[in-house]
């Protein structure tokens, strides 16, 4: 016998689902492949030419508007050094908007009382400048009655050898029957000079009065601008994140670059110092100062300092070989220092290959002139630090860094 079971016919609402799956699936294979799935062309990479193009702008801008920027990196930099004191003085329940003031107030009169203390030495030290300079005039031009020296000797060669081109370009004028023209130079003004010093002085008094506002702002407002600069960035945790790490990795390597620059120039001051004393050259303490100072600026300042050390020597012996002793030691120093010392320590401050360091130099120095040479490496350590955590920028990090 057999049993047959009949199975429960489907409902209309099944159907109709059923008929509706059908249905969409014919459709979907039946219709066109719409143009998102399509392959999409590559679009062509941007020209090097359009990509140099903001760079070339922002190098306009930073040389066009140096006279703002220049003031705010120095005030900037002022403001991190004095930062760790401002710190030091909250540990004593002082308030920064009270404990700033009473900083640079301190700095202002320490400065004035060093100054008024090495007056005496900076008075005697600028009542050696006329003779100094007369000594030298007669140096290269000694009296009539006198035998010429070596340098008056090498002049009067020089000074034959112009007039024998002079006289061989007359003869040719003559013969091409052409007039010649003289041009008379105008004498100098001693007027016109003193004027353009007293506009340099006022503009660098002026700079300077503006960098000790902005450095008693950025004090007094501790670390409301980079609470700001946070919160600028965007909503996301992970670009906070990598913006408080970079503003604290600027914090570190200006830090460094500061401790490294005062090291050095402390060095430089006492080494010349003590060896113009030893040597009985006038004037030793404030050869110091001036060196410590000066050689903060690369090339320039030692190259200004070994050109009056000679000059110094020269006129207080009257002999070549203290001339030469003295400005030899000063180039000694600089060449430890220029190409030993200062290499060594500022790369390791700021984290940057010699080669960086260097290359830095050159292009702040054309940009900004004297001022772009005391810039240039708190200015590369602190884009180092921004390009090691941006991932577009990471290739220039690696040229930079050791």
């Amino acid at each position: 016998m057999f049993t047959i079971v009949l199975a429960e016919p489907p409902s209309n609402a099944e159907l109709v689902r059923v008929l509706q799956a059908e249905a969409r699936s014919l459709v979907a294979e039946a219709a066109p492949v719409p143009a998102t799935d399509a392959v999409t062309p590559v679009a062509p990479e941007r020209r090097p030419v359009i990509r140099l193009l903001p760079a070339l702008a922002a190098i306009a801008a930073l040389w066009w508007a140096q006279d703002v920027f220049i003031p705010l990196v120095f005030s900037v930099l002022i403001s991190y050094a004095l930062e760790p004191f401002v710190i030091r003085m909250g540990a004593f329940h002082l308030p920064r908007p009270v404990a700033v003031p009473l900083l640079l107030a301190a700095l202002i009169a320490v400065t004035g009382f060093a100054l008024y203390g090495l007056r005496r030495d900076a008075v005697l030290f600028i009542e050696q400048l006329p003779e100094s300079a007369r000594a030298v005039r007669q140096a290269v031009q000694p009296d009539p009655g006198e035998q010429p020296g070596t340098v008056a000797k090498v002049q009067q060669a020089a000074q034959e050898l112009e007039r024998a081109a002079k006289d061989a370009a007359g003869s040719t004028t003559a013969s091409a029957d052409v007039t010649s023209v003289r041009i008379e130079e105008g004498t100098f003004k001693w007027s016109d000079y003193l004027w353009q010093g007293s506009l340099g002085a006022l503009k660098f008094f002026g700079q300077l009065f503006v960098m000790l506002c902005l450095v008693y702002y950025l004090l007094a407002s501790g670390d409301l601008y980079k609470r700001k600069i946070v919160r600028i960035v965007g909503p996301s945790l992970s670009q906070k994140k990598i913006t408080v790490q970079i503003l604290e990795e600027i914090d570190r390597q200006i830090e460094r670059f500061l401790l490294a620059r005062l090291f050095i120039s402390v060095i430089v001051g006492v080494v010349i110092g003590l060896g113009f004393w030893m040597m009985g050259l006038r004037e030793a303490l404030i050869w110091g100062v001036v060196a410590a100072v000066l050689f903060a600026v690369p090339y320039v300042g030692p190259a200004v300092v070994t050109i009056a050390a000679t000059v110094a020597g020269f006129v207080q012996f009257g002999s070549i070989s203290m001339a030469a002793a003295s400005g030899g030691l000063c180039l000694a120093i600089a060449a430890v220092e220029g190409n030993v010392l200062a290499p060594w320590l500022l790369s390791r401050a700021g984290n940057m290959n010699a080669i960086a360091v260097f290359v830095s130099l050159l292009f702040w120095g054309w940009l900004w002139g004297v001022w772009g040479l005391l810039l240039a490496v708190p200015i590369m350590a602190a884009v180092k630090a921004i390009c090691e955590r941006v991932d577009d920028l990471t290739g220039y990090a690696e040229l930079l860094k050791e």
